[in-house]
């Protein structure tokens, strides 16, 4: 660790010694030299940087849309030459997907009919995967039938909420490519879900009798248009660069910072009334350069023709604040600094060898600070200093750092790394959040620990709760605790998850089969296997930080976990794995397999819940299982309805098919005692749970 010495100069002393040299020295000399070029470099850039820019970035929105005219052109053509036949649904629907996979710019490629008002059209998801869509208006009221088309040709349902009474007939962009010989664009509009875009359109005719058959599109969404300038301007390199698509009456398309607001607008209708006669006056072959004033901050940039090959008529625009442009000037001003170099020999050399001595110590110590906030505590001491100040600062720095390591062996090093890296600090406090609560514990886990050494019961239980976790994390839940062999989760919480109730199911699902593996695996080395027990329930529930403002948790409270836990807790009775509430079963979406099991009062709860066991994907679920499980379910409504006898030979029955299935032997046992005897008086089928399991 370095030590003080006394007598050393104190930091202001050494850097007014530096500056009152170097300025003395300097200050006239500067003033001559740098002045020299400024105002003809910022004229220069003016006129040829940002003219390149536009040019630059009108060659690539041509090339953003050169697929297009190529694209529409050839389908016409393979119709024209019966090589597609737009009437066969399915060969029509697989030539859009594919030409779709290939055309990575286009958002929507679609075929409509003109006889019968048939639609058919693929279009790209966010996240890169092909949507196949089909209509007709005297089909289910022209409400689209959508499917995922995958890369090797499976169709996947997919579902979202679109409006019916759907005629591309009746739609201004069909009219328009009737209307219109050759390609047409329109200009921006919302399409039928939502989303805003706009589309190339080419009318179908047959080749004799010029008969027209139909409309082949392209469509593409504003935000894809946006996310290519974005990509665009990082690629430029000039700084906060802005680029804007406009309609030729100045209506913004596109903005590189994403959609399009209220600034990009003003500067589309400043920039217009720079230009002499407007943005009429601009055309494709010279960029024409802009400098203007917007609310008090200086813009220059140029505007460019973009669409010659096929392409929208639009305008690109490039933009800047003229204070950031300078920033390139300022830079250049330092290489004119060196016409004045003979005249600086002398100071630079001296200031140099001070500077160097003074920065480079403060530059390290900057460094282990900056690594600090990460909570990453370098091993080595912080650099020694002739300068007082920076050898008490090095100093601290060290002293700190030793600290922050014995404090590290008392709290766990990722909280405090999380609120260094912040900058917040924790606050208690709880909000109300529509969250997914996951409850799972391990069967017998007592009777397990008697038998096992405590190492092999540590190492065995470690490996079972990093599995679980590892799947839990990744399916985006949040671990609360672990409750000795149990674990508490929660999902939708701190951040968004839109389909948590989804993830949720296929969370437990998937731990599950990965734990029958860990079972295998440790049965064949001679240990013991473990059987989990997880309940499933999603309510609006509290979730914040819990405690007291010495300490507290992230964690969450209410009655939804009580009844997650309750859920858990039941599968004891029935001799099942995943329970959960019907409001899971109701939200989780397709894809898995359910059973109803039972509607219980659980421990602490007036109100009954319907109880469903979760049993798997759909896709997987044995034919003799499910079977079991139609009887089963058969047999609980006749138990409901108080018909106790048929109820029992039903329940025995599906467990005659389902020997494991200890629920149906369960709810026979509970049918037979009842078949004796009238149904009890207001009798719904509710199974009072009394004591915990």
């Amino acid at each position: 660790m370095a030590r003080i010495r006394l007598g050393r100069p104190s930091l202001r002393t050494t850097l007014l010694t530096l500056l009152v040299g170097l300025l003395l020295t300097t200050v006239f000399s500067l003033a001559a030299v740098v002045q020299v070029g400024v105002s003809r470099i910022v004229d220069e850039m003016e006129s040829r940087s940002f003219t390149v820019g536009a040019l630059a970035v009108g060659t690539q929105v041509d090339a953003f849309f050169a697929p297009t005219l190529p694209l529409l052109q050839e389908s016409v053509e393979q119709v024209q030459r019966s090589r597609l036949r737009v009437d066969d649904v399915e060969d029509l629907s697989e030539y859009l997907v594919g030409r779709l996979r290939r055309a990575r710019s286009v958002g929507w490629l679609s075929y409509s009919d003109e006889a019968t008002g048939r639609f058919v059209g693929a279009w790209r998801r966010a996240d890169g995967a092909i949507i196949l869509n089909r209509s007709r208006p005297d089909v289910d009221g022209g409400r689209p039938f959508e499917v995922e088309v995958t890369s090797d040709g499976r169709r996947i349902p997919f579902a979202r909420d679109l409006p019916g009474g759907y005629d591309p007939r009746q739609r201004p962009w069909y009219q328009q490519a009737v209307a219109t010989p050759g390609v047409t664009w329109t200009q921006p509009f919302e399409f039928n879900e939502g989303a805003f875009g706009v589309t190339a359109a080419l009318a179908l005719r047959t080749p004799v009798t010029n008969e027209l058959l139909g409309v082949f599109t392209a469509d593409f969404f504003l935000d894809d248009i946006s996310a290519f300038l974005a990509s665009t301007a990082r690629a430029t390199s000039i700084g906060s660069v802005r680029l804007l698509v406009l309609s030729r009456d100045g209506v913004v398309v596109a903005d590189s910072t994403g959609r399009p607001d209220a600034l990009a607008t003003a500067l589309a209708g400043q920039g217009a009334r720079m230009l002499p006669g407007g943005f009429a006056a601009v055309h494709a072959e010279q960029p024409i350069a802009v400098g203007f004033a917007l609310d008090g901050d200086r813009y220059i940039g140029a505007f460019q023709v973009v669409g010659s090959d096929g392409g929208p008529e639009w305008i690109a625009a490039v933009l800047m604040r003229e204070d950031e442009v300078l920033q390139v000037v300022y830079e250049t001003r330092r290489g004119a600094l060196s016409l004045g170099l003979l005249f600086l020999t002398i100071a630079v050399i001296l200031g140099s060898i001070l500077a160097h001595r003074v920065a480079v110590p403060l530059t390290m110590v900057a460094r282990d600070l900056e690594r600090v906030g990460r909570f990453d505590l370098s091993a080595g001491p912080s650099p020694s200093s002739f300068v007082e100040e920076i050898a008490v600062v090095g100093n601290s720095v060290d002293r700190m750092k030793s600290g922050l390591r014995s404090f590290a062996r008392y709290v766990p090093t990722e909280i405090v790394g999380d609120l260094l890296a912040g900058g917040d600090e924790a606050r208690l406090g709880v909000q109300y959040r529509r969250m997914t609560i996951h409850f799972s514990d391990v069967a017998g886990f007592s009777r397990i620990a008697e038998h096992l050494p405590p190492e092999r019961l540590i190492e065995q239980l470690s490996e079972y709760l990093l599995e679980m976790t590892t799947i839990l994390r990744e399916e985006h839940g949040t671990i609360d605790k672990f409750l000795g062999d149990g674990i508490l989760a929660f999902f939708n919480a701190p951040h968004d998850v839109p389909d948590h109730v989804r993830r949720a199911c296929m969370a437990a699902v998937r731990c599950k089969a990965r734990l029958d593996e860990l079972n295998r695996a440790w049965e064949g080395a001679g240990r013991s296997a473990f059987h989990v027990r997880i309940g499933l329930h999603v309510a609006e529930t509290l979730v914040g930080n819990v405690g007291t403002p010495e300490r507290f948790d992230y964690t969450v409270v209410g009655d939804p976990v009580n009844l997650a836990s309750r859920l858990e807790s039941l599968s004891k009775l029935y001799g099942t794995c995943i329970l959960t509430s019907e409001e899971v079963r109701r939200e989780a979406g397709p894809g898995f397999a359910w059973r109803t099991l039972d509607r219980v009062a659980v421990v602490g709860r007036e109100r009954a819940t319907q109880v469903c066991e979760l049993l798997g994907e759909e896709a997987t679920l044995p034919p003799h299982i499910a079977h079991a499980r139609d009887l089963y379910e058969r047999a609980l409504d006749a138990y409901v309805a108080g018909q106790f006898s048929e109820a029992a030979a039903g329940f025995r029955e599906a467990a005659a098919i389902w020997p494991e299935d200890h629920a149906a032997v369960e709810l026979a046992e509970r049918a037979a005692g009842l078949a004796h005897a009238p149904a009890p008086d207001g009798w719904d089928g509710v199974y009072a749970q009394t004591v915990k399991l």
